[in-house]
Protein backbone atom coordinates (compact mmCIF):
# COMPACT_ATOMS: atom_id res chain seq x y z
CA UNK A 1 0.00 0.00 0.00
CA UNK A 2 1.40 3.40 -0.96
CA UNK A 3 1.94 5.95 1.77
CA UNK A 4 0.03 9.23 1.55
CA UNK A 5 1.90 12.09 -0.15
CA UNK A 6 3.73 13.18 3.02
CA UNK A 7 6.55 15.70 3.04
CA UNK A 8 8.89 16.92 5.75
CA UNK A 9 7.58 20.49 5.41
CA UNK A 10 3.95 21.26 6.17
CA UNK A 11 3.70 25.05 6.18
CA UNK A 12 6.67 26.48 4.29
CA UNK A 13 9.47 25.29 2.02
CA UNK A 14 12.05 27.16 4.15
CA UNK A 15 13.27 25.63 7.40
CA UNK A 16 13.08 28.83 9.47
CA UNK A 17 9.50 29.64 8.55
CA UNK A 18 8.50 26.01 9.02
CA UNK A 19 9.82 25.94 12.59
CA UNK A 20 8.22 29.30 13.45
CA UNK A 21 4.83 28.25 12.10
CA UNK A 22 4.99 24.91 13.91
CA UNK A 23 5.69 26.74 17.19
CA UNK A 24 2.76 29.06 16.49
CA UNK A 25 0.45 26.09 15.91
CA UNK A 26 1.51 24.44 19.15
CA UNK A 27 1.06 27.74 21.01
CA UNK A 28 -2.49 28.14 19.66
CA UNK A 29 -3.22 24.50 20.47
CA UNK A 30 -2.05 25.02 24.06
CA UNK A 31 -4.20 28.14 24.41
CA UNK A 32 -7.28 26.23 23.25
CA UNK A 33 -6.61 23.37 25.67
CA UNK A 34 -6.21 25.82 28.56
CA UNK A 35 -9.37 27.69 27.56
CA UNK A 36 -11.36 24.47 27.54
CA UNK A 37 -9.95 23.42 30.91
CA UNK A 38 -10.28 26.76 32.70
CA UNK A 39 -13.63 27.88 31.27
CA UNK A 40 -15.38 24.51 30.78
CA UNK A 41 -18.62 25.50 32.51
CA UNK A 42 -18.88 28.85 30.76
CA UNK A 43 -18.13 27.34 27.33
CA UNK A 44 -20.90 24.77 27.83
CA UNK A 45 -23.45 27.11 29.33
CA UNK A 46 -26.82 27.78 27.63
CA UNK A 47 -26.05 31.47 28.06
CA UNK A 48 -23.17 31.08 25.58
CA UNK A 49 -25.40 29.53 22.92
CA UNK A 50 -29.09 30.41 23.09
CA UNK A 51 -28.88 34.14 22.18
CA UNK A 52 -26.81 33.21 19.10
CA UNK A 53 -29.21 30.44 18.06
CA UNK A 54 -32.24 32.68 18.59
CA UNK A 55 -30.71 35.27 16.27
CA UNK A 56 -29.93 32.65 13.62
CA UNK A 57 -33.29 30.88 13.50
CA UNK A 58 -35.21 34.15 13.31
CA UNK A 59 -33.17 35.43 10.34
CA UNK A 60 -33.75 33.27 7.29
CA UNK A 61 -30.79 34.53 5.19
CA UNK A 62 -28.39 33.96 8.09
CA UNK A 63 -29.92 30.56 8.84
CA UNK A 64 -29.66 29.51 5.17
CA UNK A 65 -26.05 30.73 4.92
CA UNK A 66 -24.87 28.71 7.90
CA UNK A 67 -26.85 25.66 6.77
CA UNK A 68 -24.81 25.78 3.56
CA UNK A 69 -21.53 26.45 5.35
CA UNK A 70 -21.90 23.55 7.79
CA UNK A 71 -22.13 21.11 4.86
CA UNK A 72 -18.45 21.77 4.16
CA UNK A 73 -17.59 19.70 7.25
CA UNK A 74 -19.98 16.82 6.59
CA UNK A 75 -19.13 13.29 5.49
CA UNK A 76 -21.56 13.56 2.57
CA UNK A 77 -19.76 16.59 1.16
CA UNK A 78 -16.36 14.95 1.56
CA UNK A 79 -17.64 11.79 -0.15
CA UNK A 80 -18.68 13.74 -3.25
CA UNK A 81 -15.67 16.06 -3.13
CA UNK A 82 -13.04 13.32 -3.01
CA UNK A 83 -14.92 11.21 -5.55
CA UNK A 84 -14.60 14.04 -8.06
CA UNK A 85 -10.93 14.47 -7.19
CA UNK A 86 -10.33 10.73 -7.61
CA UNK A 87 -12.08 10.56 -10.98
CA UNK A 88 -10.76 13.73 -12.57
CA UNK A 89 -7.92 15.39 -10.64
CA UNK A 90 -5.57 13.20 -8.61
CA UNK A 91 -6.16 9.52 -7.88
CA UNK A 92 -3.84 9.29 -4.86
CA UNK A 93 -5.26 12.40 -3.23
CA UNK A 94 -8.83 11.26 -3.79
CA UNK A 95 -8.13 7.83 -2.34
CA UNK A 96 -6.38 9.09 0.77
CA UNK A 97 -9.08 11.70 1.28
CA UNK A 98 -11.71 8.93 1.39
CA UNK A 99 -9.55 6.99 3.85
CA UNK A 100 -8.72 9.89 6.16
CA UNK A 101 -12.26 11.34 6.20
CA UNK A 102 -14.04 8.41 7.92
CA UNK A 103 -11.01 7.49 10.02
CA UNK A 104 -10.63 11.01 11.39
CA UNK A 105 -14.34 11.49 12.19
CA UNK A 106 -14.48 8.13 13.96
CA UNK A 107 -11.35 8.71 16.04
CA UNK A 108 -11.64 12.43 16.75
CA UNK A 109 -15.36 12.61 17.47
CA UNK A 110 -17.69 9.63 17.36
CA UNK A 111 -15.82 7.35 19.79
CA UNK A 112 -15.15 10.23 22.17
CA UNK A 113 -18.82 11.24 22.13
CA UNK A 114 -19.82 7.79 23.38
CA UNK A 115 -17.19 7.96 26.12
CA UNK A 116 -17.99 11.48 27.35
CA UNK A 117 -21.77 11.31 26.71
CA UNK A 118 -22.64 14.99 27.03
CA UNK A 119 -26.07 16.14 25.82
CA UNK A 120 -26.55 18.61 22.99
CA UNK A 121 -28.02 22.08 23.54
CA UNK A 122 -31.77 21.85 24.18
CA UNK A 123 -32.90 23.95 21.23
CA UNK A 124 -36.40 23.60 19.80
CA UNK A 125 -36.37 21.73 16.48
CA UNK A 126 -32.85 20.34 16.87
CA UNK A 127 -32.90 16.57 17.22
CA UNK A 128 -29.66 14.64 16.67
CA UNK A 129 -29.27 11.02 17.83
CA UNK A 130 -25.68 11.45 19.06
CA UNK A 131 -23.91 13.23 21.87
CA UNK A 132 -22.27 16.59 21.54
CA UNK A 133 -18.60 16.60 22.65
CA UNK A 134 -16.50 17.03 20.60
CA UNK A 135 -18.05 18.44 17.43
CA UNK A 136 -17.63 15.93 14.59
CA UNK A 137 -18.15 18.48 11.82
CA UNK A 138 -15.44 20.67 13.35
CA UNK A 139 -12.91 17.90 13.98
CA UNK A 140 -13.62 16.48 10.51
CA UNK A 141 -13.11 19.89 8.90
CA UNK A 142 -9.82 20.39 10.75
CA UNK A 143 -8.61 16.89 9.83
CA UNK A 144 -9.63 16.84 6.17
CA UNK A 145 -9.10 20.46 5.14
CA UNK A 146 -5.91 20.52 7.21
CA UNK A 147 -4.72 17.36 5.44
CA UNK A 148 -5.31 18.95 2.03
CA UNK A 149 -3.49 22.15 2.99
CA UNK A 150 -0.51 20.28 4.48
CA UNK A 151 -0.20 17.97 1.48
CA UNK A 152 -0.62 20.50 -1.33
CA UNK A 153 1.18 23.38 0.45
CA UNK A 154 -0.48 26.19 -1.47
CA UNK A 155 -0.94 29.53 0.29
CA UNK A 156 -4.37 30.02 -1.20
CA UNK A 157 -5.41 26.57 0.01
CA UNK A 158 -4.12 27.26 3.50
CA UNK A 159 -6.16 30.47 3.55
CA UNK A 160 -9.24 28.74 2.16
CA UNK A 161 -8.91 25.83 4.61
CA UNK A 162 -8.62 28.14 7.62
CA UNK A 163 -11.66 30.12 6.49
CA UNK A 164 -13.73 26.96 5.93
CA UNK A 165 -12.68 25.43 9.27
CA UNK A 166 -13.58 28.66 11.09
CA UNK A 167 -16.94 28.99 9.35
CA UNK A 168 -17.86 25.35 9.95
CA UNK A 169 -16.98 25.71 13.63
CA UNK A 170 -19.06 28.88 13.98
CA UNK A 171 -21.96 27.32 12.06
CA UNK A 172 -22.26 24.46 14.56
CA UNK A 173 -22.84 27.01 17.33
CA UNK A 174 -25.06 29.31 15.26
CA UNK A 175 -27.36 26.45 14.26
CA UNK A 176 -27.67 25.15 17.81
CA UNK A 177 -25.99 21.79 17.32
CA UNK A 178 -23.11 22.46 19.71
CA UNK A 179 -21.86 24.59 22.58
CA UNK A 180 -18.67 26.62 22.02
CA UNK A 181 -16.78 24.11 24.18
CA UNK A 182 -17.77 21.28 21.83
CA UNK A 183 -16.36 23.18 18.86
CA UNK A 184 -13.10 23.96 20.66
CA UNK A 185 -12.89 20.27 21.56
CA UNK A 186 -13.31 19.40 17.87
CA UNK A 187 -10.47 21.74 16.88
CA UNK A 188 -8.24 20.15 19.53
CA UNK A 189 -8.96 16.53 18.54
CA UNK A 190 -8.71 17.30 14.82
CA UNK A 191 -5.32 18.95 15.37
CA UNK A 192 -4.14 15.95 17.40
CA UNK A 193 -5.18 13.64 14.56
CA UNK A 194 -3.18 15.66 12.02
CA UNK A 195 -0.14 15.78 14.29
CA UNK A 196 -0.25 12.00 14.73
CA UNK A 197 -0.92 11.33 11.04
CA UNK A 198 1.91 13.48 9.72
CA UNK A 199 4.26 12.71 12.60
CA UNK A 200 4.03 8.96 11.96
CA UNK A 201 4.02 9.47 8.20
CA UNK A 202 7.25 11.48 8.12
CA UNK A 203 8.97 8.95 10.40
CA UNK A 204 7.95 6.17 8.02
CA UNK A 205 9.40 8.13 5.14
CA UNK A 206 12.67 8.74 6.97
CA UNK A 207 12.99 5.03 7.67
CA UNK A 208 11.81 4.24 4.12
CA UNK A 209 9.20 1.87 5.47
CA UNK A 210 7.05 0.31 2.76
CA UNK A 211 4.35 -2.06 3.95
CA UNK A 212 4.25 -5.02 1.58
CA UNK A 213 1.81 -7.87 2.12
CA UNK A 214 0.49 -10.49 -0.31
CA UNK A 215 -2.46 -9.18 -2.30
CA UNK A 216 -5.01 -11.64 -0.80
CA UNK A 217 -3.87 -10.72 2.71
CA UNK A 218 -4.28 -7.01 1.97
CA UNK A 219 -7.78 -7.56 0.59
CA UNK A 220 -8.77 -9.66 3.60
CA UNK A 221 -7.47 -7.11 6.11
CA UNK A 222 -9.03 -4.21 4.18
CA UNK A 223 -12.47 -5.75 4.66
CA UNK A 224 -12.12 -7.67 7.93
CA UNK A 225 -10.58 -4.95 10.12
CA UNK A 226 -13.17 -2.22 9.35
CA UNK A 227 -15.97 -4.81 9.61
CA UNK A 228 -14.85 -5.78 13.11
CA UNK A 229 -14.55 -2.13 14.16
CA UNK A 230 -18.06 -1.44 12.82
CA UNK A 231 -19.55 -3.43 15.72
CA UNK A 232 -18.21 -1.14 18.44
CA UNK A 233 -21.13 0.60 20.22
CA UNK A 234 -20.80 3.92 18.38
CA UNK A 235 -23.77 5.32 16.43
CA UNK A 236 -22.05 6.01 13.11
CA UNK A 237 -19.33 3.35 13.28
CA UNK A 238 -20.92 1.16 10.54
CA UNK A 239 -21.20 4.15 8.20
CA UNK A 240 -17.64 5.36 8.68
CA UNK A 241 -15.95 1.96 8.69
CA UNK A 242 -17.98 1.03 5.61
CA UNK A 243 -16.55 4.03 3.74
CA UNK A 244 -13.07 2.98 4.82
CA UNK A 245 -13.45 -0.67 3.78
CA UNK A 246 -14.98 0.13 0.38
CA UNK A 247 -12.26 2.65 -0.43
CA UNK A 248 -9.37 0.26 0.24
CA UNK A 249 -11.06 -2.86 -1.18
CA UNK A 250 -11.87 -0.91 -4.35
CA UNK A 251 -8.52 0.84 -4.71
CA UNK A 252 -6.39 -2.31 -4.53
CA UNK A 253 -7.89 -4.15 -7.56
CA UNK A 254 -8.17 -0.88 -9.47
CA UNK A 255 -4.45 -0.36 -9.06
CA UNK A 256 -3.68 -3.99 -9.89
CA UNK A 257 -5.88 -4.50 -12.96
CA UNK A 258 -7.40 -1.26 -14.26
CA UNK A 259 -4.69 1.36 -13.72
CA UNK A 260 -7.33 4.06 -14.25
CA UNK A 261 -5.98 7.51 -15.20
CA UNK A 262 -7.61 10.86 -14.47
CA UNK A 263 -6.64 12.49 -17.76
CA UNK A 264 -9.28 13.31 -20.36
CA UNK A 265 -11.07 16.08 -22.22
CA UNK A 266 -13.87 18.12 -20.70
CA UNK A 267 -16.55 15.91 -22.24
CA UNK A 268 -15.04 12.84 -20.58
CA UNK A 269 -14.79 14.57 -17.21
CA UNK A 270 -18.39 15.74 -17.50
CA UNK A 271 -19.54 12.24 -18.41
CA UNK A 272 -17.79 10.84 -15.33
CA UNK A 273 -19.64 13.26 -13.09
CA UNK A 274 -23.01 12.67 -14.78
CA UNK A 275 -22.60 8.90 -14.42
CA UNK A 276 -20.68 8.62 -11.15
CA UNK A 277 -22.48 11.06 -8.88
CA UNK A 278 -26.10 9.93 -9.49
CA UNK A 279 -25.11 6.32 -8.77
CA UNK A 280 -23.33 7.49 -5.64
CA UNK A 281 -26.49 9.32 -4.57
CA UNK A 282 -28.55 6.19 -5.27
CA UNK A 283 -26.33 4.26 -2.86
CA UNK A 284 -25.98 6.95 -0.17
CA UNK A 285 -28.53 8.14 0.81
CA UNK A 286 -30.78 6.30 -1.68
CA UNK A 287 -30.41 2.81 -0.24
CA UNK A 288 -30.81 4.31 3.22
CA UNK A 289 -34.56 4.37 2.56
CA UNK A 290 -34.76 0.58 2.53
CA UNK A 291 -31.84 -0.38 4.80
CA UNK A 292 -33.13 -0.87 8.38
CA UNK A 293 -31.58 1.79 10.65
CA UNK A 294 -30.82 -0.81 13.33
CA UNK A 295 -29.02 -3.28 11.04
CA UNK A 296 -25.33 -2.41 11.43
CA UNK A 297 -24.15 -5.05 8.97
CA UNK A 298 -26.34 -3.79 6.11
CA UNK A 299 -25.40 -0.19 6.88
CA UNK A 300 -21.73 -1.16 6.74
CA UNK A 301 -22.04 -2.81 3.33
CA UNK A 302 -24.23 0.00 1.98
CA UNK A 303 -21.53 2.56 2.74
CA UNK A 304 -18.77 0.20 1.62
CA UNK A 305 -20.55 -0.12 -1.72
CA UNK A 306 -20.49 3.67 -2.15
CA UNK A 307 -16.71 3.98 -1.95
CA UNK A 308 -16.18 0.69 -3.83
CA UNK A 309 -18.22 2.26 -6.62
CA UNK A 310 -16.01 5.33 -6.52
CA UNK A 311 -12.71 3.42 -6.47
CA UNK A 312 -13.36 0.48 -8.79
CA UNK A 313 -16.77 0.10 -10.40
CA UNK A 314 -17.06 3.64 -11.77
CA UNK A 315 -13.52 3.63 -13.26
CA UNK A 316 -14.25 0.22 -14.78
CA UNK A 317 -17.34 1.70 -16.44
CA UNK A 318 -15.46 4.83 -17.53
CA UNK A 319 -12.78 2.74 -19.25
CA UNK A 320 -15.28 0.42 -20.90
CA UNK A 321 -17.26 3.28 -22.47
CA UNK A 322 -14.23 5.41 -23.26
CA UNK A 323 -14.85 8.12 -20.68
CA UNK A 324 -11.28 7.54 -19.46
Amino acid sequence: MDLPPFTHYFFSSTSGKEKALRRLCWALFTVLVLMLYLFWDQLRSPASTYPIVSFTITNEPVFFLFRMVTILGSEGFFLVFFSVIYWSVNKSLGFWGLVIMPLSILLTSEILKEIVRLPRPDVRGITVPTYTFPSGHTSGAVSVWGFLAMVLQKRWLWALSLVIISLVAVSRIMLGYHYPGDVIGGIITGTMFLALLFGVGTKLLKKRVNITLPYPALMFLALAVPLLISFIPVTYAPNLTGYLAGAVVGYLPQKKTLNFHTQGNWQQHLARMLIGLPVLAAIVPGLGIIVPPDNSLLIFFQHALSTFWVMYLAPLLFIKYRFA
